[in-house]
């Protein structure tokens, strides 16, 4: 690929890797998978295999982020170990190839050769109205790309056999070149496909869809939409019809509301009149379809047979239809009207309308235990009780509802009549026949019991008796009027969803709904049957169980139960633990030592998700010095970033402690491992690496700051967790969940393995049931609830607007990507997601200002000239201030706008090293400086930077979980000033977009963990939003 990438890009990706953009996300047979940037790139000795999700990429098949890979691959220690890597396995393959070469050049010949080839064709389609048959013929034509010009396919059929031979064809007058199947666009293909089906249908004769000797396509009722749906995705489609062109079409069923048909009933007095009035339609293949205003309304055979005997009436000089009918013609014309309403409206006296009833069934038990059931229909006016009170009726009676009410009663046994009754009820039938029968009944009318028949069976609810036995809970059930021989049988068929047990006597136990619902979830909580009555669960579902149960007059808990349920609702009750440690905590702290020392004795773990500047640090260092004895060894994993944070609070909290940090080189970081100290702060790429020496060593607790590192499942740093044994584990993280709930179910397979279903499972369940999971084990508590001493927070929206040369840019990048939305299906939209966040991330950078793309842009920026003034106004209120973006160009163009001002700045990217971020906000911090420059991304995790009292957000960011963490830099305990916060909006661009989006988001964690709903990360819909698309 070297040879491929010219010069000047090659050096810009070196610029790149030098940058730290690049990360290696995974090693996958023979790829590599790469994060550069925004950008996703797969790599490969395989050229053709190469992608990058840039669109400089998709055109010129290299980019500055291929060279920057090539460059971590040549200088990086693990790009070239995984470079090596590919190698040697590219290397066994060429050897095993080898030796099966004759079998691969023998399958060469028996297989279809399959070639990539450009896209070089688009047909399209119109439609027109045959002046002799009346049926819709089409006309294929044909493009070729770039050219705008289309021509006409003079015969499809001949098109169709020279694609098959890829021979030669004339296009227009002008070309006469061969043409591939291969070499259309897709919706082209699939037209094709179609067309070829109908060429090689043995059953059928080709003139018959190709008439005119090939020059236009027919489509029978059976094809007829399928076809023209095809048509209508092709590179252009237009149906002319009358005076109009549709360059769409739909089509739908006649329900009876739409505006086609209307019929009118007139009474007057020695006859009736009805009226018909029917619409201007084109009639399509014998009214299977009717053609209107572009809709295509399909007919079924009962409409159709309608609809063609309206046709055969007169029609009069106002272009209606009328009939006349006799007085004694009014109960089979008012049946009639149902029919045609199937077609249109209907307008028509009250006497003509169908008389509604209500039927009562009074069910009663004989002596010989047969079952009777008397029926009244009870009209507005009169009861109905004999057939021949029926027939007498001076209106007419919905027919319908009366024979359905006579099958419901023989589907149930009994006679067709008004007085009938059925045979005695087994005791097999009589739970189905209360369930299942009594309720058909019930949904047509009024239903009442007598008492001896509602005797034939019983409800009962068992006493419930809830004890703690060991790691276990157990659930016994004891119902009174079961032998207790037949007790296991009983409780097999509750947690077998049974509805009801039949004894050896024959005696029916129906279960009441409260138990089948309680046996329910102690399935979902995976209980298993024990003998004796019994079901056991794990320990971790008490407090699940706890609230199922509550206030339940029927169940009994044991004390130690009842001990583990309060402690696990009320932490706050615990007991605090004995510490050494050099701080004074604040209640709320105490409280939180409190929740880890409760789920430590219990053996459990948890995530403290406290609000960011809340000290979670301190509170787990707290916590662990009541634990640590000399032989007690703990593990803290945290970002590289963070490790020098942690072991400078524990040298001021906790200095009797000893704390060794684990980083640098290899062969150091294996030998301070082997001395196994008694606290170990690395980071996570480095446990990553190291994790079998950590294996040699006997951990009894780990802590994983900025647990959200393991939202995703399937990353490597996951995957070792896992299978990591360790007795006590606790996570950290104010936003364990960023984008969706999938990402807690990730965090805590590692924490509190077993307290969640299979991840398919999980996925079912909804947000308030997966709350009543982790309320006990996640500790999460609000800067608002417990720091009402903290300065306030002043959140202040800085418009700004549009450059004319700027706007000019953005204008022409947004209606391309508008273009590509609107033309783009839900998968297509699904599929391309990557390629149009990358669209989006343009129009960001160029609401911050053009130039971070545009080498030559000579124009100004709206932002940045609002950003200057902003920044003299913190100058001159003697202020310090953080400045976050996203984009490292503009930090680097803001540097050079403080420089410019007088001011001085400290700045951290992605590739800042974790010793230098603690040493540039050590001096921050200290009053060194006037701006802290900071990616939002990297350092949006652990850093304190109380020395600032100003926030600018320069660029808005999808998810605002990550712009509070950059806000909560400054905003947090040690804080003594107001924090102001200013976010940098352009007006009229997707930035105001976002910051509507950013609104909803906020929504995500309050259910899972504050207590309302959940969502993902940015949608389709989301993105038609931002670009401001209506959804149609």
């Amino acid at each position: 690929m070297a040879k491929l990438i010219p010069g000047k890009v090659r050096s810009q990706g070196s610029l790149l890797y030098e940058a730290g953009k690049v990360s290696l996300q995974e090693v996958k047979e023979k790829y590599l998978y790469f994060r550069v940037e925004e950008e996703s790139l797969r790599y490969s000795l395989d050229d053709d295999a190469v992608f990058c999700s840039c669109t400089f990429f998709q055109k010129k098949k290299f980019c500055t982020h291929l060279a920057a890979v090539e460059a971590y691959l040549k200088n990086d220690d693990s790009g070239k170990a995984a470079l090596a890597s590919l190698e040697e396995d590219a290397t066994a393959t060429e050897e095993t190839q080898e030796k099966v070469s004759f079998g691969s050049l023998f399958l060469d010949q028996v297989l279809p050769k399959i070639e990539k080839k450009e896209t070089r064709y688009a047909l399209s389609a119109v439609g027109q109205e045959d002046e002799y048959s009346g049926q819709f013929l089409w006309t294929l034509r044909i493009r070729r790309l770039p050219d705008e010009r289309s021509y006409v396919i003079r015969d499809v059929l001949a098109f169709l056999q020279t694609l098959q031979k890829e021979g030669h064809f004339a296009i227009g007058k002008s070309y006469y070149e061969p043409i591939s199947y291969l070499e259309f666009d897709r919706a082209s293909q699939d037209v094709i496909n179609f067309l070829q089906g109908l060429v090689t249908d043995g059953g059928s004769k080709e003139q018959d869809f190709f008439p005119n000797a090939g020059r236009h396509l027919y489509f029978p009722p059976t094809l007829f939409e399928e076809a023209v749906e095809l048509l209508m995705n092709l590179d252009s489609f237009l149906l002319q019809y009358s005076l109009y062109d549709f360059s769409e079409v739909y089509f739908q069923d006649v329900h009876g509301e739409e505006d086609l048909f209307h019929f009118q009933v007139e009474d007057h007095g020695d006859f009736y009149e009805l009226i018909i009035t029917e619409p201007q339609v084109k009639v399509v293949e014998s009214a299977v379809y009717l053609f209107r205003n572009g809709v295509f309304y399909h007919l079924t055979p009962q409409q159709r047979t309608l609809w063609k005997a309206i046709q055969d009436l007169p029609m009069d000089q106002d272009r209606k239809k009328r009939l006349h009918f006799d007085p004694t013609d009014q109960t089979k014309l008012s049946y009639s009207l149902k029919e045609f309403k199937k077609l249109g409206q209907i307008t028509a006296p009250t006497s003509f309308l169908i008389h509604d009833f209500t039927p009562e069934f009074h069910f009663d038990l004989a002596q010989d235990q047969t079952v009777l059931l008397d029926v009244v229909f009870q009209y507005q006016d009169r009861v109905v009780t004999t057939r021949e009170e029926l027939l007498n009726l001076p209106y007419s009676s919905d027919f319908d509802k009366e024979q359905e009410v006579f099958s419901t009663m023989l589907a149930a046994g009994f006679t067709d009549d008004f007085s009938s009754q059925r045979s005695p009820l087994s005791s097999e039938q009589i739970y189905p026949f209360f369930h299942q029968q009594i309720p058909t009944f019930e949904a047509l009318g009024e239903v009442t019991l007598s008492d001896s028949l509602l005797d034939l069976y019983q409800v009962e609810r068992p006493k419930i008796d809830v004890k703690t036995n060991g790691s276990l809970l157990e659930i016994g059930f004891d119902f009174e009027s079961v032998d207790p021989a037949e007790v296991d049988q009983v409780l097999k068929a509750l947690v077998g969803q049974k509805d009801y047990f039949v004894s050896h006597t024959g005696k029916v136990l129906v279960f009441d709904e409260e138990t089948k619902k309680i046996s329910r979830a102690l399935a979902d909580l995976r209980a298993k049957m024990s003998k004796g009555g019994k079901l056991q669960a794990r320990r971790i579902a008490a407090y699940q169980l706890s609230d199922l149960l509550a206030d339940q007059d029927n169940v009994h808990f044991s004390e130690d139960f009842r001990n583990l349920a309060h402690d696990l609702t009320h932490p706050e009750d615990f007991q605090l633990p004995q510490m050494t440690i050099q701080a004074t905590l604040r209640d709320y702290q105490e409280t939180g030592v409190k929740w880890f020392s409760m789920l430590n004795h219990y053996g459990f773990g948890g995530i403290l998700a406290d609000d960011m500047g809340l000290g979670k640090t301190l509170q787990t260092i707290s916590f662990l010095t009541s634990v640590a004895k000399k032989e007690t060894k703990i593990l803290i994993l945290a970002p590289s970033s963070l490790i020098y944070n942690w072991k400078q609070e524990f040298s001021k909290f906790a200095p009797q402690m000893e704390v060794a940090v684990v980083y640098g080189l290899k062969q150091h970081r294996d030998e301070l491992i082997a001395t196994n100290p008694q606290v170990v702060i690395t980071s996570y790429a480095s446990f990553r690496q190291d994790v079998e020496e950590y294996q040699k060593n006997q951990y009894e607790y780990l802590i994983l700051d900025e647990a959200q590192v393991m939202k995703n499942a399937q990353t490597k740093i996951a995957q070792h967790l896992r299978g990591f044994d360790v007795p006590h584990v606790f996570a950290l993280s104010g936003t364990p969940i960023e984008n969706h709930v999938g990402e807690l179910w990730s965090i805590f397979q590692i924490v509190l393995p077993g307290l969640f279903p299979a991840k398919k499972e999980f996925q079912k369940l909804s947000p308030e049931t997966i709350a009543r999971f982790v309320k006990p084990f996640v500790m999460r508590r609000k800067k608002t609830e417990v720091l009402q001493e903290l300065p306030d927070l002043i959140e202040t929206i800085y418009h700004n607007e549009l450059d004319e040369s700027q706007k000019t840019i953005y204008l022409a990048q947004l209606k391309q990507i508008q273009d590509r939305v609107r033309s783009s299906s839900e998968e297509e939209l699904n599929r391309s997601k990557v390629e149009i966040l990358s669209g989006l991330m343009r129009l960001r950078q160029i609401c911050d200002t053009p130039a971070l793309f545009m080498e030559d842009y000579q124009g100004d920026s709206g932002k940045l000239e609002s950003l200057r003034d902003l920044l003299v106004q913190i100058q001159d209120g003697d202020h310090r201030v953080l400045i976050f973006s996203q984009f490292r160009g503009m930090l680097d163009i803001l540097e050079k706008e403080i420089d410019q001002l007088g001011m001085t700045s400290f700045k951290i990217t992605g590739s800042t090293p974790a010793k230098d971020r603690q040493e540039m906000t050590n001096a921050f911090n200290a009053g060194e400086r006037h701006a802290f420059l900071i990616s939002l991304k990297a350092g949006g995790v652990g850093l304190n930077l109380t020395g600032a009292d100003t926030v600018i957000l320069v660029d808005l960011w999808w998810n605002p979980a990550v712009e509070e963490q950059a806000i909560g830099r400054a905003h947090r305990m040690g804080q003594e000033q107001n924090v102001e916060v200013y976010r940098m909006i352009t007006r009229g661009t997707i930035e105001e977009k976002i910051q509507e989006l950013q609104v909803s988001k906020r929504h995500l964690v309050s259910t899972i963990l504050d207590g309302t709903e959940t969502r993902s990360s940015l949608s389709v819909e989301e993105i038609r939003e931002i670009l401001g698309i209506q959804s149609e």
